[in-house]
Parts: C-alpha cells; sequence; structure tokens
C-alpha cells in the first residue's frame, strides 16, 4: 500500500494521520506534539500558546472536539476594548454609548457623511473600514487595533479576510448603540468552547491516544523526483503522497528544484509574528476587580505596544494553582522583525491595575510565534495559486492555517485535514 508521510504533530496534522486508513508516518521536528495548539505546565499553571479558544459551528465537528479532548466547556464570550481609561464591550462598532460625547459624536458624524461607494474585499483595508464603519470609528479603534494586530500598512491590506472576524452590524444599529446599551451578540465567537482540563493541549492529548508521531525529526531536504524525505536526525523515507502542516514557506525551502517563478511567488507571500507572553500571578484577594468575567482585552491606544491581553484563569480556574489568576500577553511584528518594548510588560499591567502592586508574579514564559498572521495583500491570491498549482503536480498537499496560508482556526482545521484525507482514502 501507498505510503503517506504527514510532516507536522500539530492539529491539522494529528488530525489528518487519526482519520487515514493508509499506512503513514507523522514527522515533527519537536520532541513534543501540538505545534500552536500545545498547553504548558510552569509552576501550577496551564499555559497555551496565547487564545486558543475554540470556535465551533459544525455539530460533527463540535462532537469530535469533545470526544478527544474528554469534555468541553461552553462560554458565553465577554470581551472589552480598554481605550481612554474605560472598558467598553466588544465589538467598538456596536457599543458606542459608551465612549465619551466627544468620541461619540465623531462616530456618528463618520457613519453620516460616509460616502456611498461599492464594498468589496479587494478594497484596502482602511478604505472598507471607512467605507462600512466612517472615519471616527475607524479613527479610534479600526485603524489603531488593526495596525498593531497586522504590523503592516492598512493601505496595502486588502479586506479578503474580514469574513467573519469582523462583525458587521448594520448603520440603524451602530446609531442605535450610541444611545442605548446594545443587546445583541455580534461576531464568530460571541460563543467559544474549551477544555476542561489540561488547556487546549487536551486536543493533542487525545489524538496521541490513537496516532504514533516519529519525534525529533526535523524534514530538512524533500526529492520530489525520488519521492525521499531528508531528515536532520539522518533518517531518511520514501513517500508517494505528503500531507505537510509546516508553513507553506518552510516547505518550499526543502523542496529541491523549485521553479523559479514558485521561488518568486513565496518571496512575495507576506506574514506577521506573534510573542505571546504569559503570566501567572499569586494574590490571596483573588483577580482584580476591574477584570472580574472578562476573558479577554483588546488595546488600541498607541500607548500600549501590545494589542490584546486574555485571562486565562477567567476561562478555566482550574488551570491556575489556589489563590492565583493567569494572563496572556500579545504583541506582533512583522515578517520576523524584532518584538518592540515588550520587557516592561508587568510595569504596564500594573499601571492599568490589571495586576495590584502587591500581588506577585510567579510565573513567566514567553512564546514566540514567527507564522501569526498571514498577510492579505493584492499578491496573495496569484502567488499562493502557482505555488498551489506546483505542489499539487508533485503529491504534496501543503494544509492548516499556515500549509494553505491563510486565516482560519481549529474547527476549521479539523475538517480541512478530515476531508483531504476522506479523498486520500479513495484512492
Amino acid at each position: 500500500m501507498n505510503k503517506i508521510i504527514i510532516i507536522g504533530a500539530g492539529i491539522t496534522g494529528l488530525t489528518s494521520a487519526y482519520f487515514l486508513k493508509k499506512p503513514y508516518k507523522v514527522l515533527e521536528r519537536n520532541s513534543y506534539a501540538g505545534g500552536l495548539c500545545s498547553s504548558y505546565c510552569k509552576d501550577g499553571f496551564i499555559f497555551d500558546c496565547s487564545g486558543h479558544f475554540i470556535h465551533i459551528k459544525d455539530e460533527k465537528v463540535k462532537n469530535f472536539i469533545n470526544k478527544i479532548s474528554d469534555g468541553l466547556f461552553e462560554i458565553k464570550r465577554n470581551a472589552y476594548i480598554y481605550i481612554n481609561e474605560i472598558f467598553m464591550p466588544y465589538p467598538f462598532q456596536a457599543n458606542l454609548s459608551y465612549l465619551p460625547e466627544k468620541m461619540k459624536q465623531e462616530c456618528l458624524d463618520g457613519i453620516i457623511k460616509r460616502k456611498n461607494v461599492d464594498i468589496h474585499q479587494n478594497m484596502s483595508f482602511l478604505d472598507w473600514s471607512k467605507s462600512m464603519f466612517g472615519d471616527g470609528i475607524t479613527k479610534y479603534f479600526m485603524k489603531p487595533y488593526n495596525e498593531k494586530l497586522w504590523s503592516y500598512s492598512l493601505s496595502k491590506l486588502n479586506a479578503a479576510w474580514v469574513g467573519q472576524f469582523v462583525p458587521k452590524p448594520d448603520t440603524k444599529s451602530i446609531i442605535k448603540s450610541a444611545y442605548d446599551k446594545n443587546k445583541k451578540e455580534y461576531g464568530y465567537n460571541s460563543v467559544f468552547y474549551y477544555p476542561k482540563k489540561n488547556g487546549c493541549g487536551a486536543l493533542i492529548d487525545g489524538l496521541l491516544k490513537k496516532v504514533k508521531v516519529n519525534f525529533n525529526s526535523n524534514t530538512t531536504r524533500i526529492d520530489i523526483k525520488n519521492k525521499i524525505i531528508y531528515c536532520q536526525n539522518g533518517k531518511h523515507y520514501k513517500y508517494d503522497k505528503i500531507i505537510s502542516t509546516q508553513p507553506i514557506l518552510e516547505l518550499l525551502k526543502q523542496i529541491n528544484n523549485v521553479p523559479t517563478n514558485v521561488k518568486k511567488a513565496s518571496e512575495r507571500l507576506l506574514f506577521s509574528g506573534v510573542r505571546c507572553i504569559n503570566i501567572g500571578i499569586k494574590s490571596n484577594r483573588g483577580i482584580p476587580k476591574i477584570l472580574k468575567n472578562k476573558h479577554w482585552v483588546y488595546f488600541p491606544e498607541n500607548r500600549f505596544s501590545f494589542f490584546r491581553v486574555g485571562i486565562y484563569s477567567n476561562v478555566n480556574p482550574d488551570n491556575v494553582p489556589k489563590n492565583c489568576y493567569s494572563f496572556y500577553v500579545e504583541y506582533s511584528s512583522f515578517n520576523g522583525k524584532k518584538y518592540k518594548n515588550t520587557e516592561n510588560i508587568i510595569e504596564y499591567l500594573r499601571k492599568i491595575k490589571f495586576i495590584r502592586n502587591d500581588d506577585k508574579v510567579v510565573a513567566f514564559n514567553v512564546i514566540d510565534m514567527p507564522y501569526a498572521y498571514v498577510i492579505f495583500d493584492k499578491n496573495l491570491e496569484k502567488s499562493l495559486k502557482e505555488i498551489n498549482d506546483f505542489l499539487g503536480k508533485n503529491n504534496i498537499f501543503s494544509i492548516g492555517r499556515y500549509g494553505s496560508w491563510e486565516y482560519s482556526f481549529i474547527e476549521k482545521n479539523i475538517a480541512d485535514a478530515k476531508n483531504l484525507v476522506e479523498k486520500l482514502n479513495c484512492l
């Protein structure tokens, strides 16, 4: 029977192996599985690779995740925006009543004075936001927050990614939200799920009960002519087909004799990285009152170099020791550049009273994710087509968030892996 090599033991790679009915090998460069779906235990705290909260619409995927993780909590989102020294509920554009009068009026004026233009995904994100929400909402939230998130010019970033990720209340609802508290839930993540124990890594633990992985098997070269994969540990493997879940740029670096047009296409792919700083705090008084029940907070203002803070312990209190609470803090950088101003994070959190002055930092963990957000620009679609045409001709299937080079989430990673292997099972 034909052998399929799976590169990467993250959620996509392990799901592929789980559903495969043909012989396979999973090659994982690390000594552990999970990739960015891993969880880490440090000093009694369970940390993830930032906010890996699970968004599910498909009942079959939900049942699968519930099964492999040994149970999920269903959680109603409590997300906020910290701006002008206040907390306002997310999304910004549906909660204008929380703003000071001047800012509120500017947002309303922007809505009323919007230009009547055709709104489409090939617009720059900046133009899309102004056309969709007006100048005021763009000025106070959409522009500053997304500049920090993407670390890229919003005039060059196009709007192809917004899809379900940016809530789009209608004009009437936006205006109404300036005078009445909004009661409607917006966004794909208004309800999310999280494992009852062991963090997001519980999904990986469950898959590993059924899937065998070759650890410390970093792939270094792929001979597509002779169909051989070479690993850094000296081993090599013959293959018939490859399922690669590593970033597509890393995959292409390993393939010999990549055509010039494909190399050039890969050079046009851009990305943002994220540094996640995980922090564990001990306090006999529990979490500060201002943070009770909040799951994550967005920071659009430029005075903060981080763009989001999440509170793990509010999602699952069992992920921290007694009398403790925990955060993740996210910073972005463009195409592997240096992260800025990450050194004074504890000081910043104390200033805004997320950590009391007498609370003690007892755990600290830094996770760098070089590939975090794919940059959507005018080159992306054409470049990916050239690359995938080449890979497809050579029986290589690049899937997952970074393998497909897309803005996706765990549910889609699982569904895409399952759909692919169901086709391969029939070949």
